[in-house]
């Protein structure tokens, strides 16, 4: 890999070096599979629990035991990735989720004890292999040894787009699987699209090994001395959890508005509005040019939340809260692709997977803020939307902070 520090002219991304063409149709393929199981997991194992005839309090709390998983385990797997390469990371953590989730069956089937439900819980969402922490610290290594800073630019906001999918695509097949196929065979199957997904992005580690392996010394040598400034991370990362606390708020305030409509069955499609508007957003912000800076999108991106909050409070229309809901969708879209696109600026070169797992940290996190916090204040839903504002407000001082402090590592991007 060149040092970032060498002379080299920057080349333009042209039609030849889209992303197809840079990473390969077999990497955009398996890494966007490898990362469906682990958007299935959360909702799979509460209706899981709660099929089986546990409480549905006990339910959230196995989903809350995911999260708080997750959210310890995101950090030192990201460290491992950059140490070891991700090959051996991602193997070791699909076998502890597999033995995880085997040890949760049988202890709801023979009637186990609760604590250890929630502990074979936090393990499966410990070992969550961050597929797409993986995707991105690859796509800013092909930018870096490409010199083409609209690579990564745009790989993020296709990554994100990925993302916001496999969050729509996730609770459908989780819902589907359950609904057909019953609790107990309905996990095991969710075990056998752990092996299938999460294995083709192994297949797909293993046939490019040399390309995705552990940091080398040129890498540590670009990188400088290799630590991570968290005066520089704390924005983005801010940015992360002010997004997560739009995504647990609307998620309890909507279902709230529905409860008490008696339309249940609507909040996962409205929900989905949200995300399709922030996959087309992360597309389409990922194309804008270098002169809008990343601080201006994220308090755009704030603002369209908070001034559509404005038409949720009312709590208007099922149709009209869908279109709302698309509108919301953009302006996560637009924050979510800028705060990785910080990220990925202020990482040294060998620590890319470190700091996207710590900005999916804080993403996690939010949710479940917003998920606590809306859960108390939707007992009057309009309420749950209000927290979805103040979150809004935080993000646009968030975006001030993103300008105070301008990324300090040699790339091959400008700010």
């Amino acid at each position: 890999m060149p040092s970032s520090t060498a002379p080299q002219a920057q080349t333009p991304l042209s039609a030849q070096d889209s992303l197809v063409a840079a990473g390969g149709w077999p990497f955009l393929i398996t890494a966007f599979i490898g990362r469906l199981p682990a958007a299935t997991l959360q909702l799979g194992l509460l209706l899981y629990v709660s099929g089986a005839g546990l409480s549905l309090g006990l339910a959230g709390i196995t989903v809350a035991a995911v999260g708080l998983g997750s959210a310890v385990g995101a950090p030192l797997v990201g460290r491992l990735i950059d140490h070891f390469g991700p090959l051996p990371v991602v193997v070791s953590a699909t076998l502890i989720q597999l033995l995880s989730l085997t040890a949760l069956l049988l202890t709801v089937v023979n009637d186990g004890p609760t604590p250890l439900i929630l502990v074979c819980a936090a393990l499966v969402g410990s070992a969550n292999p961050q597929v797409g922490a993986i995707a991105r610290a690859h796509w800013s290594g092909l930018a870096r040894r490409r010199r083409q800073p609209r690579l990564i630019t745009r790989a993020l906001g296709y990554e994100t787009a990925c993302d916001e999918t496999s969050f729509i695509l996730g609770p459908v097949i989780a819902g589907l699987l359950v609904g057909l196929l019953g609790p107990n065979p309905a996990l095991l199957t969710i075990m056998a699209w752990v092996i299938v997904g999460q294995g083709a992005f192994i297949m797909y580690l293993a046939r490019h090994r040399t390309e995705h392996g552990a940091a080398t010394v040129e890498d540590t040598a670009a990188g400088g001395i290799g630590k991570i400034s968290i005066a520089k991370a704390l924005p983005p990362m801010m940015v992360c959890l002010c997004v997560g606390t739009v995504f647990g708020s609307t998620q309890t305030a909507l279902t709230a508005v529905n409860v008490l409509r008696g339309t249940e069955a609507y909040t996962g499609v409205i929900y989905g509005f949200m995300g399709a508007g922030s996959a087309v957003a992360s597309i389409l912000v990922s194309r804008l040019p270098e002169r809008f800076p990343l601080s201006l999108r994220v308090a755009i991106g704030a603002s369209i939340i908070g001034l559509t909050c404005l038409g949720l409070v009312t709590l208007p229309s099922t149709p009209v809260i869908a279109g709302l809901f698309v509108i919301i969708g953009v302006g996560v879209g637009t924050m979510l692709v800028s705060s990785f696109g910080r990220g990925e600026r202020i990482a040294p070169s060998h620590r890319i997977a470190s700091v996207m797992t710590m900005l999916t940290t804080c993403l996690v996190l939010g949710v479940s803020l917003g998920a606590a916090l809306g859960g108390v204040l939707s007992v009057q839903p309009e309420r749950g939307f209000m927290l979805t504002m103040a979150a809004a407000v935080v993000g646009i001082l968030a975006s001030f902070a993103l300008h105070i402090t301008k990324p300090g590592r040699l790339a091959t991007h400008q700010e």
